[in-house]
């Protein structure tokens, strides 16, 4: 690896894309990330915008600030402290973490909000040793377009000026009333057209959520709610005397997938029926 990266005759041949995978998970915050980062600094140097890392002892230090990335991915990573690290990825379009672990979750939020135009953001199972504090300010993300999260990961008012949302583990409760607000307090999603939720494996699931999250959508035309086999539905559900703006004037299509024979599901799947005027599709 060194004679190619550190090869005199390939300095000034930009490298568009690197790839960089250890097949042994490599949790251990003591181990020596030297090696790794040099070969990062090299790409770095080469111009890189494509950058694909998995189970590499990661130093922010090296990765945060790059002037050149495009799309990052880092999957089974544990990113370093953060304490001294800036953030600058001042063209990075896509982030995709999978399986990252934080030492404290305030450093995710250090790192999304270090990425200015970012447009595609997809976490999933980050988690960190330090949760965030309640009322911590996030900077939203204006040019974000699309969105595929797990709740309590980022928070909602974050992403509000998608297109495209995906939430996973919907019903999951969080114990902390003060941190559930912060995640999932609703903002208005004044861009969003499709919207997917699925819900935990053993969540609870509520439609009045789903509604709440309607009210915030006024532009919505797609809506996919996955239920999992064995959430639980809460019974005792009421339709609202109105319907949210985009059931009655914007939506056209409507799934929901793992439908049980519950009488909640079925006044939710009427309700929709008798309010989308211009629904095409439902499943």
């Amino acid at each position: 690896m060194d004679a190619i990266m550190f090869s005199p005759h390939s300095r000034n041949v930009q490298l568009k894309s690197f790839h960089l995978k250890f097949r042994y998970k490599f949790w251990d915050a003591n181990a020596d990330c030297s090696t790794f980062d040099k070969w990062i600094e090299a790409a770095k140097q080469r111009r890189v915008e494509y950058l694909n890392l998995i189970n590499i002892p990661l130093a922010p230090t090296t990765i945060f600030c790059c002037k050149t990335l495009v799309v990052l991915r880092l999957m089974s990573i544990r990113v370093a402290n953060m304490f001294h690290c800036s953030v600058d990825l001042p063209v990075l379009k896509t982030l995709d973490l999978f399986n990252v672990r934080f030492d404290a979750m305030e450093n995710l939020m250090r790192l999304i909000s270090g990425c200015p135009v970012l447009e595609n953001l997809k976490t999933s199972y980050v988690v960190a040793r330090v949760a965030v504090t309640a009322g911590e300010y996030f900077k939203p993300l204006s040019k974000l377009f699309k969105a595929h999260i797990n709740l309590f990961e980022v928070p909602l008012r974050a992403v509000y000026n998608v297109q495209f949302l995906t939430i996973f583990q919907m019903g999951k409760i969080h114990r902390n009333e003060e941190i559930s607000s912060y995640y999932k307090g609703f903002p208005v999603f004044g861009n969003l057209t499709i919207l997917q939720l699925c819900w935990w494996f053993e969540g609870i699931h509520d439609w009045d959520e789903v509604v709440k999250m309607l009210q915030n959508c006024p532009k919505l035309q797609t809506l996919k709610i996955v239920k999992r086999s064995n959430s639980r539905t809460k019974e005792g559900w009421k339709k609202p005397c109105h319907a949210p703006e985009c059931v009655s004037s914007h939506l056209t299509t409507c799934k929901i997938e793992g439908y049980k024979a519950v009488k909640a599901d079925f006044r939710f799947a009427t309700y929709i029926m008798q309010n989308a005027r211009l629904l095409q599709r439902a499943v």
